[in-house]
């Protein structure tokens, strides 16, 4: 391998004042010729570094933030993160500065891999990099996480976010206390799941979250019920998503479950919410099978945002797609995975959907696998834990948060 290089050696710089030619009818710039300007910005800084000729072998994620408009000086400037064998992950950041009035604006980001080339277009060697600052070491540090993702077939999504500020639920977790309570379905063990009694009744728990479920009803409202179908939970028949909020709504959704609970109904996720957001934090779980709702990410992100509860909303599923929309959407929501299964690499699978949260079933977590996940900064929480043994067993290994549809039962067994 040649000499090394410094990151600043390789760093490009790229502007360009927009034209009505690039854009849109509606005078915005189109997202395609923003991402060739990142491209070519980005081998630029590749070509310094390797010196030879490079290609693009992947663009591992793209955040456009904000609109760009005619007659804005448009900024990409780019530089080399991370070098394997005779690959470069590049990282480009891009800015606008309105003309008349001085502005400055971040308007995207993104992370691109190039590969450099001999004459006969055979991958060839690279120099090393070598990282001054400290950001550049942390640029590094994250670079070279995903890149190994990469190597195993996964893609990392938009990593801006330092791994120190992945932690969700550790950031609200105090050093050294036990882990925290996870209200399942309120508290589903003593009144009827996904109800307002079974969430006032979590809190007489003292829980430190609430998590719930979500479908869209007929008319595209995010209604709280846990199956694809009305009817195990209340006195009516047929799918969610056939039936519209208003007739959902006027089920009778808690006398299943005793006469001292008749009358409770189905909610909307905006009542919750606004019942919820001065009191405690919500574990919202999209539920995307068998049934698939189209547009529910985007229904639940807006939801949150109504409620001003970004940084105190988890959003969470079994469908890691639906988790890695969420968090293109709005990057401020945290996000976690759902499985009941021992995947190869979850926090590779963590990353690849850009969670920030693992919640596996509490018979397939381990102390290999909080230790690896606590490395890269993720959360890991159980469900659903509801007899002694099951709570004693995860918080032996000081998992970050219990999930039990008895939480009074986790909550006692902490304090002992």
């Amino acid at each position: 391998m040649r000499e090394a290089k410094t990151a600043r050696e390789s760093h490009s710089v790229l502007t360009k004042v927009v034209e009505f030619k690039d854009t849109t009818p509606t005078g915005y710039i189109h997202g395609g010729n923003v991402m060739k300007l990142i491209d070519s910005a980005g081998a630029m800084a590749a070509l310094r570094h390797a010196r030879c000729r490079v290609v693009t072998a992947a663009i591992d994620s793209v955040s456009f933030v904000a609109p760009v408009r005619v007659g804005d000086l448009i900024t990409v400037r780019a530089s080399v993160n991370y070098v394997g064998k005779s690959s470069m992950e590049v990282g480009a950041f891009v800015e606008t500065e309105n003309l008349l009035t001085g502005a400055i604006v971040h308007v995207a980001s993104a992370y691109l891999v190039y590969v450099a080339v001999d004459g006969n277009d055979k991958p060839t060697l690279v120099p090393e990099l070598i990282a001054e600052t400290e950001t550049e070491k942390r640029r590094l540090a994250e670079a070279k996480l995903r890149s190994e993702n990469r190597s195993r077939n996964r893609k990392v999504g938009d990593s801006l976010r330092s791994l120190s500020n992945r932690s969700f639920l550790r950031s609200i977790r105090s050093h050294g206390q036990p882990p925290l309570v996870i209200g399942h379905r309120g508290a589903s063990g003593h009144a009827p799941e996904n109800t307002m009694a079974s969430f006032k009744k979590a809190l007489e728990y003292n829980v430190d979250i609430i998590e719930l479920d979500v479908q869209l009803s007929k008319d595209g409202e995010v209604v709280v019920i846990h199956d694809p179908k009305v009817d195990r939970t209340t006195n009516g028949s047929g799918y969610v998503g056939d039936l519209s909020a208003e007739k959902i709504k006027s089920l009778d959704a808690g006398s299943w479950m005793g006469a001292g609970y008749a009358g409770e109904r189905i909610p909307l996720l905006d009542e919750v919410l606004e019942w919820a957001k001065d009191s405690t934090r919500l574990a919202i779980e999209i539920k995307n099978a068998p049934i698939r709702y189209d547009g529910i990410e985007e229904k639940v992100v807006r939801a949150i945002q109504r409620h001003q509860v970004e940084q105190s909303a988890l959003v969470i599923s079994f469908d890691h797609a639906a988790v890695r929309r969420v968090k293109a959407l709005c990057p401020d929501i945290s996000t976690g995975i759902i499985f009941a299964a021992s995947p190869v690499d979850p926090v590779g699978m963590a990353l690849a959907a850009d969670a920030d949260v693992i919640l596996p079933h509490w018979t397939f977590v381990s102390s290999s696998l909080l230790s690896r996940a606590h490395e890269v900064g993720l959360t890991v929480c159980v469900w659903v834990a509801n007899e002694h043994e099951e709570i004693a067993f995860a918080a032996g290994l000081d998992v970050d948060g219990i999930a039990s549809n008895f939480p009074d039962r986790v909550r006692n067994f902490l304090g002992r």
